[in-house]
């Protein structure tokens, strides 16, 4: 089944109920911003749009960092786990936002979003890893 996202960027999108995500606590920065749609950018799914169901101006470039960075493997901490209700690893997407100034191209690393595919709940984590940043160029990116 599909389901018509208004986009100012792409016109009306008809995007399958799978990739609809809900983001009880919003993102940092616009917790009202609930409901968004996975919009793919390109064939091999490297970057999609994270496109707000309810405001069609709003919609946030995105990547799974393991296109770039195959070892990351973030901590989520077990409050987060629990709230999505994670059963196992294999049920998990991580999505992290990218930000393109000029011609720099970064991913926040920090701050992804863990989002359970059973339930297609998910939520924007700050993980208390030193090692991540919230702009990590992406190589090749």
């Amino acid at each position: 089944m599909s389901v018509l996202i208004s986009s100012e960027r792409f016109g009306d999108v008809a995007v399958d109920e799978t990739s609809t995500l809900t983001l009880p606590h919003g993102l940092l920065g616009f917790e009202d911003e609930t409901s968004f749609a996975i919009v793919p950018v390109d064939d091999d799914g490297t970057y999609s749009w994270l496109q707000s169901a309810k405001d069609p101006s709003l919609a946030f470039l995105a990547t799974s960092p393991h296109f770039f960075f195959p070892d990351y493997a973030p901590e989520v901490n077990d409050n987060d786990v629990a709230e999505l209700g994670l059963l196992s690893p294999s049920e998990t997407l991580l999505l992290c936002l990218v930000t393109i100034d000029g011609d720099d191209i970064t991913a926040n690393l920090l701050g992804p979003i863990v989002v359970n595919t059973r339930t297609r709940h998910g939520r924007q984590v700050v993980l208390s890893e030193m090692q991540w940043s919230t702009r990590v160029p992406l190589n090749g990116g």
